[in-house]
């Protein structure tokens, strides 16, 4: 896919929010958000960076304050108490006040530049969403197999529960119209790794045109997060937003509209009931 995005007017008529999220990241939150200032600085983008500061217990926070000295479009939205990741992006959406937001990873798997991709569209949709699943005619991304393979299934399963086209929901570079966060966000429940699922489902459900773009997406080595762990939770939440979004379907509430599916499909929701029920 071409960046047609080029023109420095168009950018400076740009109003844009990015989130960062963070965790107990001294070691990479100066590199990540001084690189995302040296992109908008240098394409002179109308911009603010919220850091969505997430309990940490290192020097995170003084590293972004410092930060802050030196860039007064720097924001540190800071917890002391763990919100999880997707908690930490709700609570900073209510901050931000530009035209677009954002949210991307502080490791920059995504560089800032893939923003073009989504702005590119973010005009005929209410939201843009990065893929690292579409490749389009941008190259394969490189991962270990057993990440492909995990979110292969992953995304296999997603579209089975929800009938939903999107085909990598889990990739955490987003971009919404301003004007559609308070609805979209304001009944969040997912705090962690399924957090950007719940998000697409609540997206469809309330009628928001989506688009998916490719986007290039680096593998990122150093990460935090164990494979067991994380398919385990993400598993158990993506179940629970299924469950809860036919208790509203069958309360006829006006709350993620699903088809009823098969026999047996609605024989597991049931059983998931009975469990949630004790």
């Amino acid at each position: 896919m071409k960046i047609s995005l080029n023109d420095k007017e168009r950018k400076i008529n740009t109003s844009i929010s990015i989130i960062v999220p963070v965790h107990n990241e001294e070691l990479r939150v100066s590199k990540g958000i001084n690189r995302i200032c040296e992109y908008l600085d240098e394409w002179e983008y109308e911009y603010e960076i919220l850091v969505a500061e997430d309990g940490s217990v290192d020097d995170t926070v003084s590293i972004v304050q410092n930060l802050q000295k030196d860039n007064d479009r720097i924001r540190l939205i800071s917890s002391k108490n763990r919100l999880g990741k997707g908690g930490a992006i709700t609570n900073a959406m209510f901050f931000a006040q530009k035209n677009n937001i954002a949210y991307m990873d502080v490791d920059l798997a995504a560089d800032p530049s893939e923003l073009e991709r989504l702005l590119n569209e973010i005009n005929d949709y209410d939201i843009a969403i990065g893929s690292r699943l579409l490749r389009g005619s941008l190259p394969p991304i490189k991962r270990p197999f057993y990440r492909t393979v995990f979110s292969f299934f992953y995304s296999r399963f997603f579209g089975i529960l929800f009938h939903n086209p999107i085909v990598d929901p889990q990739c955490g570079f987003k971009l919404f119209r301003k004007e559609i966060v308070q609805e979209l966000f304001r009944d969040i429940t997912t705090t962690g790794f399924a957090f950007d699922s719940e998000v697409i489902v609540k997206a469809y459900s309330l009628g928001f045109r989506i688009v998916e773009v490719p986007i290039i997406w680096s593998h990122e080595k150093a990460s935090k997060l164990r494979v067991s762990q994380q398919m385990r939770e993400m598993g158990k939440d993506l179940l629970r937003i299924w469950y809860e979004s036919h208790v509203l379907w069958l309360d006829k509430q006006k709350v993620y509209p699903q088809k009823k599916g098969s026999r047996l499909g609605m024989l597991l929701f049931w059983i998931l009931k009975k469990i949630y029920e004790k």
